[in-house]
């Protein structure tokens, strides 16, 4: 869930001419909560009602907007997430280090309820050290994303619950998918989110069948349940009669009798030489690839997030597989 959806979703938007009220089918892993909030806000500036139907999964930032609707409809394999944002720390090897805020809560709560290090002159040392591994700027930034995340969740559940007397109803939602959990992934079940009094819809198992069934839909179209492996799709590629997967094939190893001559030795190796020059210098074979990132779909118009590539590979000097991968397009299109 990123920004770049935004323009795709207004022209859903625009495409109901009539009605005020609309639901918006949700699966996604999260994203950016202020694109969840700028999506929720366009929908409720045009529509009265807004239910959210989750067959699967809508985590994070997906969460949070399903927080601005009227209604969400959990199919009951369905899951929400906690709200708690998660920053990327680039390190210095080039891999980056995923934190959030509560780790830091998490580490002082240990110093002084576990460890029982409560003395000012001894925990500064240790946090000295917390600070040498994960940049101040990195824990103020974190904090404000926490912030904003329960600050946003509030503006969205405050769609709904208007009354003055839901205020602290309210911020304690909020407070409690920001703060409550252990983990970034933990699951909310359709009885759980009933626990966090979310307004879950009451269970319906004909419309639980019709969303399943469009979500499954979904999922063959975007291939969700395959991952893409790049050396995988090149072996597979059917296009040149499987010239890929022979291009990667070893060939026989050079056997040279021990009594033979050295001059007949020498043409064996000359031979062999030759021949791995020559497939060294042939172009390699080049498979396209065709990946669908994101759908946002209606009955009135679609779009997709596609990227276009092609996968190359090709064996080295030591007979290991050398991959090359080019993305060529990549961006939304109508479908």
């Amino acid at each position: 869930m990123a920004g770049d959806a935004v323009r795709e979703f207004i022209d859903q938007i625009d495409a109901i001419l009539e009605g005020d009220s609309v639901d918006v089918l949700l699966h996604s892993t999260g994203g950016d909560a202020l694109t969840a909030w700028k999506l929720m806000s366009l929908l409720r500036e045009r529509f009265k009602t807004v239910g959210v139907l989750v067959p699967l999964a809508a985590f994070s930032a997906a969460t949070i907007f399903a927080l601005g609707a009227d209604e969400i409809v959990m199919h009951p394999h369905a899951s929400l997430g906690p709200i708690d944002p998660q920053i990327g720390i680039h390190q210095p090897n080039g891999q980056v280090r995923q934190f959030a805020y509560e780790d830091v809560g998490a580490f002082l709560r240990f110093l002084g309820e576990e460890a029982k290090i409560t003395e000012m002159s001894h925990q500064s040392p240790i946090i000295e050290k917390l600070f040498s591994i994960v940049d101040p700027i990195h824990v103020g930034g974190a904090k404000r994303a926490s912030e904003l995340s329960s600050s946003v969740g509030e503006r969205l559940l405050s769609f709904h619950m208007k009354d003055k007397d839901q205020e602290a109803e309210v911020k304690q939602i909020a407070e409690n998918l920001n703060k409550s959990f252990f983990a970034h992934g933990d699951a909310v079940s359709r009885s759980r989110a009933q626990t966090l009094k979310l307004k879950i819809a009451a269970s319906d198992p004909i419309l639980e069948k019709l969303i399943w069934t469009a979500y499954e839909a979904l999922e063959s179209y975007m291939e969700i349940r395959k991952p893409f492996n790049h050396l995988q799709h090149f072996l597979n590629d059917n296009l040149n009669d499987n010239a890929a997967a022979g291009s990667l094939k070893l060939g026989a190893p050079v056997r040279v009798p021990t009594n033979a001559p050295p001059q007949v030795a020498q043409q064996l190796w000359n031979a062999a030489a030759n021949q791995a020059l020559q497939s060294a210098t042939e172009p390699a074979p080049s498979v396209p690839y065709r990946l669908v990132n994101a759908v946002i779909e209606s009955t009135r118009i679609a779009s997709e997030f596609l990227t276009l590539g092609t996968v190359e590979a090709s064996r080295g000097p030591n007979r290991e597989i050398q991959m090359s991968t080019m993305d060529y397009k990549s961006g939304w299109q109508s479908a």
